[in-house]
């Protein structure tokens, strides 16, 4: 395995505990597949099953089997498009970004830690690396 790939999937999987193992009871309730789930939808902005199937390498029925888990929890919305009545938006719910809102204190406590231990220049490198590693997963992800 790469080293950067180590890295990376290292601090995803601390922010994604973190982020998920919190006070919600909703989030006991979710398997690791359903979080990344959510995470497409709420990246993806008001994206389609289809889309969301083929994102995640999932059967057409399995994305389905989870989108019906988060509705139920009111993590997700499913509508109807209005041009093509076949297709159904996903979009996350309010519920789902207040929930995810309220870690705000675990978030400006690693902000605030990162500050106290790297300088300002490589803090600004830092975040325009984060921006140009999401440019390119987005890039990635439209074709």
């Amino acid at each position: 395995m790469l080293s950067l790939q180590k890295t990376m999937i290292d601090l995803l999987q601390k922010v994604q505990l973190h982020n998920h193992l919190n006070q919600y009871e909703e989030f006991e309730k979710l398997g690791a597949i359903d979080v990344y789930y959510l995470e497409a939808i709420n990246q993806s902005k008001n994206t389609t099953i289809g889309a969301v199937s083929r994102l995640l390498n999932q059967s057409t029925p399995n994305t389905n089997y989870h989108i019906k888990k988060l509705m139920n929890l009111g993590l997700i919305d499913k509508k109807v498009d209005d041009k093509d009545r076949r297709v159904y938006h996903l979009s996350v719910t309010k519920k789902y970004t207040e929930m995810i809102d309220n870690n705000t204190e675990f978030w400006q406590d690693l902000q605030d830690g990162l500050e106290e231990r790297v300088s300002a220049s490589d803090l600004a490198t830092f975040k325009s690396v984060l921006e140009k590693t999401l440019d390119v997963i987005d890039e990635g992800n439209e074709e």
